[in-house]
């Protein structure tokens, strides 16, 4: 099978994330979202001169194959794949340790002229559908991967306390994309309207709660991290995620446990 130009990132594997999977083996992984995880287990007694042995594992959603094979067989470039999934280990109550996979779908497309503010294309978003999966077993099987939810964006219930804070957030408001008069001063967006990525769900293996970041426009600086029970498809909370590093659809964050290691220390004289 000839593989279009295009497409040659999918001869191999680029790590986008590196998850710490424990265990008596030490057992790590580099993550290449496109197209599966590499596994080694860092505490592998090799006194037996042994070779030191990478396992792999797959991810529960195909490659897309409808941008590989579009543009007449020419394919298109996949590019970074952390604006459309996200892994996550996560643990349980009884100790468990497990993965956490979603995937982000977005209905829409590319309006056919550069948005005023950015100079970049601009972009409509009809809905958005993110699916989330876990892997209990991580035995580098499809079969381990189990789907669990999946939300759209238009079928998201927001309470009227929620939709009073997303109002005053400024995130349902843009500004027109052209200068021809043809849009309002201020355009109202819906949930599903706004560009989301970077789809990463809660470490905590107890709770179906997935984290986004939202946008009025795609490839604005300015952002939103939405956070969305999937379980019961309602909108939990949104907080204003503001960053001046660029026009890019990843914003710099990572998901850390790292607070429940840390100790509250009253001020001296408290």
């Amino acid at each position: 099978m000839r593989i279009p130009v295009n497409a040659r990132r999918l001869n191999y594997h680029l790590t986008t994330t590196v998850i710490t999977l424990g265990g008596e083996a030490g057992t790590i992984g580099w993550v290449d979202l496109w197209s599966g995880i590499q596994l080694y287990d860092l505490l592998h007694d090799h006194q037996d001169n042994s070779r030191p042995t990478i396992r792999h594992m797959p991810v529960p959603v195909p490659l897309p194959m409808h941008a590989i094979t579009c543009n007449r067989g020419a394919g298109a470039k996949l590019g970074c794949p952390r604006a459309h999934r996200g892994i996550t280990v996560a643990t349980n109550k009884t100790g468990k340790t497990f993965l956490k996979f979603a995937d982000l779908q977005t209905i829409g497309g590319r309006l056919p002229y550069n948005d005023i503010e950015t100079q970049l294309p601009a972009f409509e978003v009809d809905d958005w559908i993110v699916t989330t999966w876990s892997n209990m077993e991580m035995a580098g099987l499809f079969e381990d991967w189990h789907q669990e939810f999946t939300v759209r964006g238009s079928e998201i219930k927001i309470s009227d306390a929620m939709r009073a804070e997303l109002l005053s957030s400024g995130l349902l408001h843009r500004k027109p994309t052209r200068d021809d008069g043809e849009e309002p001063a201020t355009v109202e967006l819906a949930l599903q309207n706004l560009a989301v990525s970077e789809p990463t769900p809660r470490q905590n293996g107890d709770e179906d709660v997935l984290y986004l970041m939202a946008r009025t426009m795609l490839f604005l600086p300015k952002a939103w991290a939405l956070s969305i029970d999937m379980r019961n498809s309602t909108l939990l909370g949104v907080a204003e995620f503001g960053t001046e590093s660029g026009r890019d659809v990843c914003v710099t964050y990572r998901p850390s446990t790292i607070s429940k290691y840390m100790k509250s220390v009253s001020a001296p004289g408290n």
